[in-house]
């Protein structure tokens, strides 16, 4: 392994470590201001630490593991990891000196998918329902043909299956769709003059001021857009756009469907994963999407430093995080004048 290989497998230990330690609300100031060091240190740091969350959240989404029989670890080698999903951070070592996490027993990976294929084909009541999220709270919600959504904070969204489709209809907000393959029952999204066609794939459905944004993390979608003024002619119908993995497509509210982009899909849908992930967005953006991530809110009293850019990672329920990542880059003065406020001002404000 050459210096470039060992480095980047640290760096990934470090962040999947950071990943557990940041499920804790109990981090001290001290342990805020150390991530955000670590985090601003390279770039390297803000992939793996994508990778790491993406990885947490997939074990996570699977409903089943006490159905799994404990394996006994000791014996199995070293292609065995111990993992736990308490949230808390590690506590303990593997007898080759690396962190070793505790979430249940899971044996070899192979066995692990083989057992999820087999349990996402129970099938419930194929009813109506409905998904409402409020301010700060966001949902995983298992539907009746397997299927996995994750639903952001103010979301709404339908769900209608009959023997012969699966049709959701996302009236606001975000979603992110792992869709259970059933080639005989296509998987539709419907909202804002946008269709999303699928059979088994993961994607994300995203408002974004007036536009709707399709994210493809893995498999196909189709994507059309409805016309502006019903044809009367049943015939004709939009053009679709072809969408693959690591893909992006950008449907306006008014106007002609944007062009198929490349993108990092697991960047672009990382508030999925429990990040909020900013490229030079302006401070005023990211106090937003705090803000709708919790009931803890942040108001910026100066126009100055609302529009000054930020580049960060940081977890979707630690808006503490940011402000103490706010102090080390500027200089600001915070309050907080009740239990679920904080205001920003400039320092010689």
């Amino acid at each position: 392994m050459d210096h470039r290989d060992r480095h980047r497998q640290t760096t990934a230990e470090a962040a999947a470590e950071w990943v557990l330690r940041l499920q804790d609300q109990k981090l001290t100031r001290a342990e805020r201001v150390e991530y955000v060091r670590w985090l601003r240190e390279s770039p390297l740091h803000v992939a793996e630490i994508l990778r790491a969350s993406h990885v947490h959240s997939e074990l996570a989404d699977f409903p089943y593991w006490n159905e799994i029989a404990p394996v006994d670890v000791g014996s199995a080698g070293a292609s065995v990891v111990e993992l736990s999903g308490s949230g808390a951070p590690p506590n303990g070592h593997s007898r080759c000196g690396r962190p070793s996490w505790s979430w249940r027993w899971i044996s070899a990976l192979a066995a692990g998918i083989a057992i999820l294929g087999v349990a996402l084909v129970h099938l419930g009541d194929f009813g109506a329902r409905t998904i409402d999220t409020g301010t700060g709270e966001r949902l995983t919600v298992t539907l009746a043909d397997g299927s996995v959504v994750r639903v952001s904070p103010e979301t709404t969204l339908s769900v209608h299956f009959t023997w012969h489709e699966r049709r959701i209809t996302l009236s606001r907000g975000d979603a992110l769709f792992r869709v259970a393959k059933d080639p005989q029952k296509p998987f539709l999204v419907e909202t804002n003059r946008t269709r999303v066609r699928a059979v088994g794939t993961a994607f994300g459905v995203e408002h974004h001021h007036d536009a709707v944004i399709v994210t493809v993390e893995e498999g196909r979608v189709a994507v059309a857009q409805a016309p502006s003024v019903p044809s009367a002619s049943p015939a004709s119908s939009a053009t679709e756009f072809s969408l693959g993995a690591d893909q992006q497509i950008i449907v306006p509210a008014s106007g002609a469907i944007g062009h198929v982009r490349k993108v990092d899909s697991h960047r672009e849908l990382a508030w999925a994963d429990g990040h909020l992930v900013f490229d030079r967005n302006p401070v005023a953006e990211v106090v937003q999407q705090f803000n709708r991530f919790n009931q803890v809110q942040i108001k910026v009293l100066d126009s100055q430093l609302a529009a000054r850019p930020v580049s960060a990672v940081f977890n979707v329920s630690d808006p503490e995080a940011f402000i103490t990542f706010l102090e080390s880059v500027a200089n600001i003065r915070v309050t907080h004048p009740s239990r679920n406020m904080i205001v920003i001002a400039s320092g010689g404000t």
